[in-house]
């Protein structure tokens, strides 16, 4: 079950997040020099200058601006939840993958496989534009391309901390033997850990110039905690990195040149960026693998495991960004391109015609007009902005862009006309860049009529098709509360989900439910988490679980490292039991009365 569960936590900003980064790490300090205090064996000169520092921190509170007084750029947004993933979340997912893996031995006698997450992360950070005007296409990438250049900046450091360590000159696997050989240029000869590692940290480099030249190109201004030491390649490598030796390495398979063209394919030219991480992931795993085959399985299972899981994790662009957008904005799209064309108004077609006409584009192989000429049709900003979107997500590399999740999704044409857009910029499932499209219902009509639009949508073959029988559903607590009160959205939220599994099961679709909640209970949070988890309707769950933590639930959530694992460890374990937990089916007399109820507090709340 821990196998096939995943869990995907997406990081949202809010604006009751008020508190200063500044201040946040303030207290996270206090945090960590409370717990130092709370040592047995603290010396009595230690718990002085412990107290001292604590006083300090204190002091320096007291005197600063508790709260912003001017509401954040999604730049600035987007670079507060690096702050959280870079000083608190790379530490705390390895170390709770440890611990998780150690627990598994212990209890079942089995271990995780190496590169097995069941949590992940992603981000609305720089991609929510719904209603925001100021997260335009430019926004997005400049965030996309941030979040790879903290990302190579972090794994460069971890790589740099790995090849101090293995400085190990014996025991290698044929396959390793092959990486080493495929490194055409290195000072180390006889460490080959040490060489293929040396490679690795040019590519990262490479990487790390590549994004700032993308950020200078569009005069972004580095933050400086993400500008790097070295700004060019050759400035890394004069620095002793990598040397003009061109010592070459025998591998057993020498005489085969398909073999070793494999391993310079995966190796890469050192000034070639790297953009995949299954790439990474496959050296790393062939490091570990030699270690473990050669009797180095304690130095196997040390900081390269770490950085796997990490890599697992994290991707090389720390978190893909989901994209939202109003349905409504994609409506005026193809309405001006249909204008374009000469077919009528996209926006005057009833249903069933927006739906023949959008299967028959799907299924053609011609696109809507030539791409490159978007500039000249005669499409005002708002069109264009919306078009300049998918065109943005198709230019970003592999793992930037998550899911596209459409909000006032009220039919099934919706879905079908944001899978259109994709496809005229070049994002198929042939390709595999193409994004997974969520409708949102988050009104209380929205949320009894989902069942019958998904149904709708199902009943179009080539849809489930390119979708590989899978589907993502989003549904809306907060809105949903705002527009019938709590207990009228709480029972829709339930039937809906009941009556959405049913329709997916007919059609043999798999479905994974995208829970929008904030962090008050008006706004769908519940700090029970675990109990929350297991409350949720029979057979809509089944070890898939995304959910939304908004504002100042991430600091609340993950502040620090021990709360970010406490915070993990009961996801995964509420995720887990779910699936073990026989669930209590509404008698029809209980499913009356809720009715009853909500019907009457509805009413109430209206008036």
């Amino acid at each position: 079950m821990l196998l096939k569960q995943k869990v995907d936590i997406v990081l949202t900003a809010h604006p009751t997040e008020v508190n200063r980064r500044t201040l946040l790490r303030k207290y996270r300090s206090i945090s960590e020099i409370l717990d130092e205090l709370d040592r047995e064996d603290v010396t009595p000169y230690e718990r002085s200058q412990t107290l001292y520092a604590l006083k300090r921190e204190i002091a320096s509170i007291w005197g600063s601006d508790e709260i912003r007084r001017q509401k954040p750029t999604p730049q600035q947004e987007a670079r507060g939840g690096l702050a959280i993933l870079e000083s608190v979340l790379w530490d705390a997912v390895p170390s709770f993958l440890r611990k998780l893996n150690s627990q598994c031995v212990l209890s079942l006698d089995k271990a995780l496989p190496l590169d097995h997450v069941p949590i992940h992360f992603s981000s609305w950070m720089g991609g929510d534009r719904d209603g925001n005007p100021n997260v335009t296409p430019k926004v997005t990438f400049e965030v996309a391309t941030t979040q790879r250049l903290q990302v190579a900046k972090l794994l460069l450091n971890d790589v740099v901390v790995l090849y101090k360590e293995l400085a190990i000159c014996k025991g290698f696997s044929p396959d390793m033997l092959g990486l080493a050989a495929a490194v055409k240029v290195s000072y180390d000869r006889r460490e080959l850990y040490r060489r293929v590692l040396g490679h690795v940290k040019d590519r990262l480099l490479s990487t790390i110039y590549w994004c700032e030249e993308e950020l200078k190109r569009m005069k972004v201004d580095i933050p400086t905690s993400l500008q790097h030491v070295a700004s060019n390649v050759e400035e890394y490598i004069r620095r002793g990195v990598r040397s003009d030796s061109t010592d070459k390495v025998p591998t057993e398979d020498s005489s085969t040149s398909a073999i070793n063209e494999k391993y310079q394919s995966l190796m890469g030219s050192p000034t070639s960026p790297m953009f995949d991480s299954a790439e990474l992931l496959h050296i790393l795993k062939i490091m570990h693998s030699s270690l473990c085959n050669s009797g180095y399985s304690y130095v196997a299972d040390g900081l390269l495991t770490d950085i796997i899981r990490r890599v697992a994790v994290f991707g090389l662009t720390l978190v893909p960004l989901d994209i939202r957008q109003e349905s409504t904005r994609h409506t005026s799209a193809l309405d001006a391109i249909t204008r374009f064309l000469g077919v009528g108004s996209y926006a005057q077609w009833d249903e069933q015609t927006k739906i023949n006409w959008l299967q028959s584009e799907l299924s053609g192989k011609r696109p809507l007009f030539r791409t490159r000429e978007i500039e000249t049709l005669g499409f005002d900003s708002l069109v264009l902005d919306t078009l300049k979107t998918f065109e943005t997500a198709a230019s970003l590399g592999p793992g930037s862009i998550g899911a596209y999740v459409i909000s006032q999704s009220r039919a099934a044409s919706d879905v079908l006309a944001v899978m259109l857009l994709q496809k005229q910029f070049g994002m198929t499932a042939a390709k595999g860049n193409l994004m997974r499209v969520v409708p949102l219902f988050e009104t209380l009509n929205d949320l009894n009529n989902a069942p019958e639009i998904i149904s709708t949508l199902f009943s179009v073959p080539n849809y489930v098709g390119s979708v590989k029988g899978k589907q993502e559903i989003m549904v809306g607590y907060s809105d949903s509360a705002k527009d019938a009160g709590r207990l009228a959205a709480s029972w829709a939220l339930y039937e809906s989900q009941e009556k959405m599994v049913e329709v997916a099961e007919k059609y043999k679709v798999d479905l994974t439910f995208f829970h929008g909640k904030g962090g008050t209970v008006g706004r769908g949070g519940n700090p029970a988490l675990y109990r929350a988890v297991l409350a949720h309707p029979p057979r809509t769950v089944n070890g898939k679980f995304r959910v939304t933590e908004q504002g100042e639930m991430i600091t609340q959530n993950f502040g620090s490292t021990g709360i970010a694992e406490r915070t993990l460890d009961i996801y995964t374990a509420a995720v887990l039991a779910e699936q073990f937990v026989k669930h209590v089916d509404p008698k029809p007399e209980w499913r009356q009365r809720m009715k009853l109820l909500s019907e009457v507090s509805c009413d109430e709340y209206r008036t």
